[in-house]
């Protein structure tokens, strides 16, 4: 296969895996569904679900269930500057694997750099910033660049939008917990899409706000997942990590 062909290919398969995050991960905003009897969440709760008490920062007790954790989500702080590698991948309803992607991901004030290697073998190339979207493939690839979207950011790293855990139904959110994900302390969110059988789950860093772990699971298969890895805060040194093809650095570390 040419290079040309292997990159239409490649933007095929990006375009699938966008349209695939967005339409598991949105429609519970948009309808309510009926009841979808739900597997148990692969982390292991450290305390029995329904209603649990933990002690913040301040020392101030907080109980976590359907009812509450939307409250406590929207407490949550994401690092301001930040790097780590997020890996995701894509299932049909057999299980059966359709793509993989890898993405090394870079923040600071306000600027986002996303490097996914796919698993077509193409990398795709975005940063996000100043309401704009630049994204190409390859080391040099064609630059195309237009308006960001809310969505963007979230888009660019190949993740949900956690924040629309905010917007569900609390009738719609079917688990919450606390729970040690790989050594990382999370808020844990199970809730009903609008598509029957689909059910969502979120693990979002307590520390951080960032969201570590997701999954899309339809009739007790996982069709979407992704992990992330350790969290550097501030974001490690990349050289040219906000730099376009052509030369031009949209921004650099010394001008925050």
């Amino acid at each position: 296969m040419d290079d040309k062909r292997r990159v239409l290919v490649s933007v095929a398969i990006v375009g699938v895996v966008l349209l695939a995050v967005l339409s598991s991960f949105l429609p519970s905003i948009l309808s309510k569904p009926p009841e979808v009897v739900v597997a148990d969440p692969n982390a292991t709760p450290s305390i029995p679900s329904e209603v649990v008490d933990t002690p913040d920062p301040s020392g101030v007790v907080v109980s976590i269930g359907p009812q509450t954790v939307q409250s406590i989500v929207a407490e949550l702080e994401r690092y301001e500057s930040y790097s780590r590698v997020i890996e995701a991948a894509y299932f049909d309803d057999a299980g059966q694997p359709l793509g993989t992607a890898s993405i090394h991901v870079w923040t600071e004030a306000g600027w986002m750099r996303s490097s996914a290697e796919l698993s077509a073998g193409t990398v795709e190339n975005a940063i996000l910033g100043d309401g704009t979207l630049w994204l190409w493939y390859g080391e040099d690839g064609p630059l195309y660049t237009g308006p960001a979207e809310r969505l963007s950011g979230d888009l660019i790293q190949h993740i949900p939008t956690y924040e629309d855990v905010l917007a569900l139904d609390k009738d719609d959110i079917t688990a919450a917990d606390y729970v040690d994900r790989e050594g990382v302390p999370c808020v844990y969110v199970e809730a009903k899409t609008g598509l029957p059988g689909y059910v969502e789950r979120y693990w979002i860093s307590e520390a951080g706000g960032l969201l570590m772990a997701a999954e899309t699971v339809k009739d007790g298969a996982v069709v979407y997942s992704m992990t992330s890895g350790e969290v550097v805060s501030p974001m490690e040194q990349s050289s040219g990590a906000f730099t376009l093809p052509d030369g031009t650095a949209l921004y650099t570390p010394d001008q925050a």
